[in-house]
């Protein structure tokens, strides 16, 4: 058995790292709405944690809480991000562990916003408005990496799309790219910027699967390092655990030395007069 989650309609049990992050999406998505459309005065509270492309380096907890956001105007966007977190969000947070879900949800959102600006920057200022937003919101970033890093993870598993479309978990890495491209084409309105999802994915092929590209590069790097010590140095050396245990070349050989007391009393002539010998 490898793990991999059955193809069934049965609803999965969430961990408490996937848990906590729907139960504050919820909260902070419905306090935003609230905010934003009852309590004017209290609107700041919600711009303050949106990622604003002009002072994002100033501010650089915008570029982690824009993620806990979503738009105020509409519940849909909020009901789809906690389906598209919690689908396949609930097998990697079993499989992982919290830490490693919960870095994987970090690094995707900061990623998303790092390629967004990245974008207003280097882009001409002429170019599509779509690449130029005011501010940018939302945890489409997130949900992109946790489609790819399912995918990774499970690449001979079934995902039911829609409920109903079966795909495998290798089909599922290019309908994510497919559906990030087509944000690109069609002109929809995404609070979180039309590129963020690029960033999950990145995040998505760097951090998914066992083991990881990224740990896979560091152990190629750690056992780079450790060779141009030692020319002996094998992957089962670095993998392991346990110190390798060291030869001793270049001492010099054993060899038994004779003496002793035997030897010492053999050699020893004994006096003439033995009065003195009890």
């Amino acid at each position: 058995m490898d793990g991999s989650p059955a193809a069934s309609f049965n609803l999965p049990r969430p961990g408490r790292c996937l848990s906590a992050v729907l139960a504050t999406l919820s909260v902070v998505g419905i306090l935003s709405a609230l905010f934003v459309a009852w309590i004017p005065a209290a609107a700041f509270v919600f711009n303050g944690l949106t990622c604003q492309l002009g002072s994002a380096f100033h501010q650089p907890w915008r570029l982690l809480t824009s993620g806990l956001l979503t738009s105020p105007e509409h519940w849909g966007h909020l009901l789809f991000s906690l389906l598209g977190l919690y689908f396949l969000g609930a097998p990697l947070d079993k499989r992982w562990g919290p830490w490693r879900f919960l870095r994987l949800l970090l690094l995707s959102v900061l990623m998303g916003n790092l390629v967004t600006i990245a974008a207003d920057r280097w882009l001409p200022a002429d170019s599509q408005p779509r690449f130029h937003p005011g501010l940018v919101y939302g945890p489409s970033a997130a949900i992109a990496a946790i489609a790819v890093a399912w995918s990774r993870e499970y690449p001979d598993s079934i995902v039911n799309l829609f409920f109903f479309v079966p795909l495998r978990g290798k089909m599922l890495l290019w309908i994510t790219i497919g559906f990030c491209v087509l944000d690109l084409v069609y002109p929809s309105a995404m609070p979180e910027g039309v590129l963020a999802p690029f960033g999950g994915v990145i995040t998505g092929l760097l951090l998914g699967g066992s083991p990881s590209l990224t740990r896979t590069a560091w152990l190629h790097l750690r056992l780079a390092l450790l060779k141009r010590r030692s020319g002996s140095v094998r992957v089962q050396d670095v993998l392991s655990s346990r110190p390798p245990r060291r030869s001793r070349t270049g001492g010099p050989p054993l060899r038994v030395v004779s003496g002793g007391l035997d030897e010492v009393l053999k050699k020893r002539t004994p006096p003439k007069d033995k009065r003195y010998l009890n």
